[in-house]
């Protein structure tokens, strides 16, 4: 019941979430055109990777310790790790960002100026992670909402057509710090004693550092994965190409509000009861990808039209391939959810590094042939592959299981 309750709050949340960050993409797209929102989705792709890398997987630690032992201790030790990480990845992008191929000199400023939102960000994380290991989930949902609502607000209000993409990254830094301080606020009116519990002891850094550093892996092999399609089309082919990528991609990750809300509530209910399969929860989400790859597959073109313009229909043929990475990314998200939350990292990792391997190699090979349809094809082909070693290797443990039980 407690789990049904939660996925509704954020099913709900993330609705209004996601409507908001759909039109905050399609402002985007028609205000900065093709080749300005292509340059933009490097940017942001490459400060999402580095927010993966500086959260160095403490939020999946936390979330598990306080989901299990509600135990809040670890929290200052987590976000002094993702500090120093984010200050030394701020050094790296002032230092290099000039190496990037095909930016300008108005997009490698704005890089460099964006990647501050990291030190917001890693406040942020800890306190997201926080009400979700203590599933206040109502709270963590108003605060993606609210944070998604004062993004757009900024945009819509302070972004103008042709502006500079430097003008974009400093709204965005304003943006996510007005996010972060509301976090602060909701974490400290719904978790009693909050402030309390911040007593920083050296020794929790190491003792953090090990028990994240598998997850840390995972999540930056998953980002790096999730990202690299935008990275390698930028360099191979430039902004235009990656815009075009980029629309279709953010279409797809659209429809994915529904099973965002159901997993974001699992995970903390797969750590308090390992035990548990969840089948019936896994059935609906796969039942949902499967309506969801058909419609947005037939409605491509009609979608897109209507939402980024004819300047954008170039897109379309992509958006039709990538409509179908809804069934694997399903699987392989509920299995790496359920192994994680076991303590069982592993076989996710397994999966992840091969599927990063197909997907960069396809990639290579098949974006200078076949443009944005090489680029999407090799995104499904990566996510079948992955959904499939995870599904054998989840199969294989869990038979293993059976049999020793009735040993």
């Amino acid at each position: 019941m407690n789990l049904a309750k939660n996925s509704l709050w954020l099913l709900l949340a993330r609705i209004g979430a996601q409507g908001m960050a759909a039109l905050f993409t399609i402002l985007l797209a028609r205000r900065l055109g093709s080749a300005g929102f292509g340059e933009y989705a490097l940017i942001a792709a490459i400060i999402f990777i580095g927010n993966m890398l500086t959260t160095f997987g403490t939020d999946m630690s936390i979330i598990r310790e306080i989901a299990s032992h509600d135990d809040l201790s670890l929290l200052p030790a987590s976000l002094s790790i993702q500090l120093v990480l984010s200050l030394l990845f701020i050094l790296v992008i002032w230092f290099d960002a000039s190496l990037l191929p095909h930016q300008g000199t108005d997009g490698i400023l704005a890089l460099r100026v964006y990647s501050f939102v990291l030190i917001p960000l890693s406040f942020f994380t800890v306190f997201s992670s926080a009400l979700r290991g203590k599933q206040l989930i109502a709270a963590y949902a108003w605060l993606n909402l609210i944070g998604s609502f004062l993004q757009l607000a900024i945009i819509w209000f302070f972004l103008r057509a042709g502006e500079r993409l430097v003008t974009l990254a400093i709204l965005l830094l304003f943006s996510q710090a007005l996010i972060t301080l509301v976090g602060a606020l909701i974490c400290s009116f719904t978790i009693q004693g909050f402030w309390r519990d911040w007593v920083f002891t050296i020794k929790d850094v190491p003792k953090l550092i090990k028990v994240s550093a598998p997850l840390a892996l995972l999540a930056l092999i998953a980002m790096v994965y999730q990202k690299s399609s935008v990275i390698l089309l930028s360099i191979i082919s430039g902004p235009v190409l990656t815009g075009w990528f980029s629309v279709a991609q953010r279409s797809v990750e659209a429809t994915k509000t529904a099973h965002a809300a159901v997993l974001t509530a699992l995970y903390p209910a797969m750590a308090q009861n390992k035990k548990e399969t969840f089948h019936l929860s896994w059935m609906f989400l796969l039942l949902g990808a499967g309506i969801g790859a058909i419609t947005l597959s037939v409605l491509a073109t009609p979608l897109t039209l209507i939402l980024f313009g004819s300047e954008y229909e170039a897109s379309v043929p992509a958006l039709q391939i990538l409509a179908w990475v809804l069934i694997p990314y399903t699987i392989s998200t509920f299995l790496t959810l359920k192994f994680v939350a076991s303590n069982q990292e592993t076989p996710v990792l397994r999966a992840s590094l091969v599927s990063l391997a197909i997907l960069a190699v396809s990639s290579i090979w098949w974006i200078p042939r076949a443009g944005l349809s090489g680029a999407s094809s090799s995104v499904l082909i990566a996510e079948s592959t992955q959904a499939g070693l995870l599904f054998l290797q989840w199969r294989a443990r869990y038979e293993f299981s059976e049999l020793l039980r009735e040993a």
